[in-house]
């Protein structure tokens, strides 16, 4: 077995039910986890109610750390391509800069690197 274990949300909210009853360390044992598994499940309890029963881990869709930038990207190149042109990602990455820069971000704090452009075209379902 790997060394970290993963639990579906319905495995934990039966654990945290049990724990709810006898108490967590009565519900490691029963379950066979660990006792800090059992109290974190339990400040999740209604996040996990609320959530589908296969689900895993609370890993939501992930945002970048300058979504202002980023969305006016988005538009632009979405502008750009109903206009029927090209995207580059060096395009891209320039235009970002300028957007940066119009929105008061240093040049140390955003770089554009192909990296976040990569990651920038993964979270918005594009492809150059």
């Amino acid at each position: 077995m790997g060394r970290y274990a993963s639990y579906t949300a319905a495995f934990k909210l039966k654990a945290v039910e049990y724990a709810l009853e006898h108490g967590n360390r009565a519900a490691s044992r029963h379950f066979g986890v660990n006792e800090f598994c059992v109290r974190y499940w339990r400040r999740q309890h209604d996040k996990l109610k609320a959530t589908s029963k296969t689900r895993r881990a609370f890993r939501g869709p992930k945002t970048g750390k300058f979504p202002g930038v980023e969305t006016a990207l988005l538009d632009y190149v979405k502008a750009l391509r109903a206009d029927g042109c090209a995207v580059s990602i060096e395009l891209m990455r320039n235009q970002a800069r300028v957007i940066a820069r119009k929105e008061g971000i240093s040049a140390q704090d955003f770089q554009a690197s192909n990296g976040w452009a990569t990651r920038f075209m993964r979270r918005n379902g594009l492809s150059v």
